[in-house]
């Protein structure tokens, strides 16, 4: 399964709570560093330069988290490249700042640590965002670390890289977790897919089943209400079937329902004509027309499509190839589907009594 593209990884990651916990860390982290400065507090010292980083970063953050529900998220997710390397450079600023007052390697990894680590778990799926926001950190943590301390320092410089190297490590375990959730889902969805195809569809034609019939006559009778068509019924019986399958067999009737279900779909338009097999080599077709004529000109194109494929059939009565006989009837305000279903079985009945291979309708 192929990884997001770059647009929708920064829009999953606009709309995912791990944006928003990001942003409010970074306030979060800035206020306590400025209030600690503010009061003096032990371990603190206070630097004109950190304050302002960090009111910066925090009214950045703040628009950050504004703007994402002030407008369209696809414009947060176009301009977060550009958001994430601002407030890596921020954050680069700060480190510096930190290690060069502080000089104290425990906290600075600390403090290395504590930013890095939302930012992993909020950009894993983005490589790209995950280094625009760490690379500025990390070129501050080095320069920071040789200019800090009077002698080169093998474990503070030793510790960076390996929390750089847990980052790396973390994000590609992060992001191998959710591609197997995204693998998972996606074979789920085609699961449900299939068995609700299986569900509506039948097994042999891949026509609408008998059971899907109800819910398509109702959905038609609110759509005629709103386009102004009518809604027409057309009930077809292949001719001598029971012959045919005597004759050739019923492998041999399976694949001969199979091609009169192909000329069907070949014959219905796309938006207003859906097809069922009925039972055996029944089938049902649904359509929206103006008028009875263009219902009864479908029914024609499906009879004539059957009778050019030219399938053998020498236990027919009326002709060597097989043929279909054909009832179009309207449905009326408030007749039911049996009722529908009874005055189109009539025409059907009427067309293999006028002698089959026909189409009969009611007007």
């Amino acid at each position: 399964m192929k990884t997001l593209t770059g647009n929708k990884q920064n829009l999953d990651i606009v709309n995912s709570w791990g944006y928003i916990w990001f942003l409010t860390l970074n306030i979060v982290f800035c206020l306590w560093l400025l209030l600690g400065n503010l009061l003096n507090a032990v371990n603190f010292i206070y630097s004109d330069t950190l304050n302002a980083l960090c009111l910066v970063t925090v009214c950045f953050s703040l628009i950050g988290l504004l703007l994402r529900y002030a407008i369209k998220r696809e414009q947060i997710a176009r301009m977060l490249p550009v958001q994430v390397l601002i407030l890596g450079l921020l954050w680069a600023g700060l480190f510096f700042l930190m290690v060069k007052h502080y000089n104290t390697p425990a906290l600075s990894l600390s403090l290395l640590i504590i930013i890095l680590l939302p930012a992993t778990i909020s950009f894993y799926i983005s490589g790209r965002l995950l280094l625009l926001f760490s690379a500025p950190i990390a070129g501050s943590m080095l320069l920071s670390e040789l200019a800090a301390f009077e002698k080169f320092h093998f474990l503070q410089i030793s510790g960076s890289i390996i929390i750089f190297l847990v980052v790396i490590t973390a994000r590609y375990i992060l992001l191998e977790w959710y591609l197997r959730t995204q693998k998972s889902e996606y074979a789920k969805n085609m699961l449900i897919k299939k068995l609700t195809r299986l569900a509506h569809r039948d097994a042999l034609t891949g026509l609408f089943n008998k059971g899907s019939l109800a819910p398509h006559f109702a959905d038609n009778t609110r759509l005629i209400a709103l386009s102004g068509d009518k809604l027409f019924m057309i009930i077809m019986d292949i001719d001598f079937f029971k012959q045919y399958n005597d004759l050739y067999g019923h492998v041999a009737g399976d694949t001969c329902l199979v091609s009169a279900a192909q000329c069907i779909t070949h014959s219905l338009r796309q938006s207003s004509d859906t097809a069922f097999r009925f039972g055996g080599e029944e089938f049902v077709i649904l359509t929206r027309c103006h008028q009875l004529e263009d219902a009864v000109n479908i029914a024609e194109r499906i009879r004539k499509s059957i009778a050019a494929a030219n399938i053998p059939h020498k236990g027919s009565q009326i002709s060597a190839y097989l043929t279909a006989s054909f009832g179009v009837a309207p449905w009326r305000e408030r007749d039911s589907l049996e009722a529908l279903a009874e005055k189109a079985d009539k025409e059907l009945y009427k067309a293999k009594q006028a002698g089959r291979n026909r189409v009969s309708f009611a007007r």
